[in-house]
């Protein structure tokens, strides 16, 4: 396949939007009967609070209407999604309910492909992510997070959730761009964040290109298209290290047989794009909750000296069951399928709900909102409960990296300094484009450093 640019993406994908987009709400269960308009505003903006109020009036599941992906299911129970998660691929197709990343990700991204294609990239895919591999970048990522810290001005209140963005970001570009140059390192770093500081208003783009031509989607083009020129400046270059084979880094291993290099700048931006901000929102969130729970924070703290600690573990599961980074994953069905008591039509967008099943409290308990990392030590856990990283042959194939960040980071943070929550108030969800944030930033305060 040719090189795409980001105009190309973007004519392709209105091309292809509406092509299998359900348009009625016939024969899918009972929602909210609020206009199309409005609930399109709700889920964008206010998802945290529409999709949990609309679990408690309706149930298990609901349909909801929003633009430009139509009618969807949502649905929490766990055998509609053990259903969903052990479908056939070729029925319950996630890369045509991805399909709204396309015009960033690309169309030969795992999360836009589907079967057969997305089997054989997802296998190309994971080698870099052996268990090994991981277990030695965690040695750089406590290094970029050394360095991170270093800033990090005592006495003085300031938002976490920003500078877990930049670290993140300098993780990315240091263990799976493989740039250890300082200056190209910050070039191509500042680049990236432009393009990861997307907005969701910056999607008008996707349906009316003519947008492009003003501003600020003109600049929404611009970006992408000099985050893709540094991009394919990096594969140019690692294809012509004569030491590329004996690199660590991701994007070295991701050469191997040579693929062409639209192929490989597709993954590599899916790995930037799943794998810096939900990390960074995530390493967010755990401060957070632990800065909020002593009880919690002291355990963490008697065990930093073990690798592998399993109330540190528990405490990651914690979070993301709590607080997780998104609030659904998606599947596209390309045949009616029993679901829920209903017959969902070819081409119903079906919408797992994390957030619902995560909080349920016939599954979690009468305890189900509070932060208790000890639930995770019994090892009786519900099955399809648990899903923050999606769940079948879709699981996220950087799990494993982002959960060893999450610890090499915390691990680093809680050796070399002090921090308290500025507030004794737990901080409340808010929409950021599709992530969960904390509310004010996760605003801390270092009291002391070592």
């Amino acid at each position: 396949m040719a090189i795409e640019t980001t105009t190309a993406r973007i004519s392709s994908w209105q091309q292809n939007a509406s092509a299998s987009k359900v348009t009625s709400a016939e024969g899918l269960p009972p929602g909210p009967r609020l206009p199309g308009a409005l609930q399109s505003l709700m889920i964008w903006t206010q998802r945290q609070r529409f999709i949990p109020a609309m679990h408690r009036r309706y149930g298990d599941t609901f349909t909801v209407n929003a633009e430009p992906t139509g009618y969807g299911v949502v649905l929490r129970n766990p055998d509609d999604l053990r259903t969903i998660f052990r479908g056939e691929p070729e029925v319950f197709r996630a890369g045509e309910a991805n399909s709204l990343l396309a015009p960033v990700v690309g169309r030969q991204s795992v999360l836009t492909m589907d079967a057969p294609e997305h089997v054989v990239e997802r296998r190309r895919m994971l080698p870099p992510f052996h268990g090994e591999r991981i277990a030695r970048a965690a040695a750089l990522m406590e290094e970029e997070t050394e360095r991170e810290i270093a800033q990090w001005p005592i006495g003085r209140d300031f938002e976490l959730l920003p500078r877990m963005q930049e670290l993140t970001l300098s993780i990315i570009v240091r263990v799976v761009l493989g740039v250890d140059e300082d200056n190209r390192a910050k070039a191509v770093g500042a680049a990236l964040r432009r393009v990861l500081a997307f907005h969701l208003r910056d999607m008008l783009v996707w349906v009316w290109p003519g947008l492009m031509r003003v501003p600020p989607w003109k600049s929404v083009v611009r970006d992408l298209d000099r985050a893709d020129e540094l991009i394919y400046a990096e594969i140019a270059r690692r294809r012509a290290d004569p030491g590329r084979a004996e690199r660590p880094d991701v994007l070295s291993m991701l050469l191997d047989g040579d693929p062409e290099p639209g192929l490989v700048r597709d993954e590599l931006v899916t790995l930037l794009v799943a794998g810096h901000e939900t990390t960074a929102v995530a390493l967010s969130w755990t401060f957070e909750r632990l800065l909020r729970h002593s009880g919690a924070l002291d355990k963490v703290r008697t065990g930093l000296d073990d690798p592998r600690d399993p109330y540190r573990a528990a405490v990651a599961k914690e979070v993301l069951r709590l607080r997780p980074v998104i609030m659904n994953v998606a599947r596209r069905v390309t045949q009616p399928v029993e679901l829920a008591g209903h017959t969902m039509p070819a081409g119903t967008l079906l919408l797992p709900s994390i957030i619902g099943i995560q909080t349920d409290p016939t599954i979690w308990g009468p305890d189900a909102g509070y932060f208790r990392p000890e639930r995770w030590l019994s090892g009786d856990q519900p099955t399809y409960a648990w899903i923050p990283f999606g769940g079948g042959a879709r699981r996220c194939l950087g799990a494993t990296f982002a959960l060893t960040e999450m610890d090499a980071v915390l691990r680093t943070v809680l050796r070399r300094i002090e921090l308290r929550a500025d507030r004794p108030q737990d901080e409340a969800l808010r929409m950021h484009h599709i992530t969960l944030v904390p509310s004010r930033g996760a605003r801390v305060h270092v009291t002391a450093k070592s």
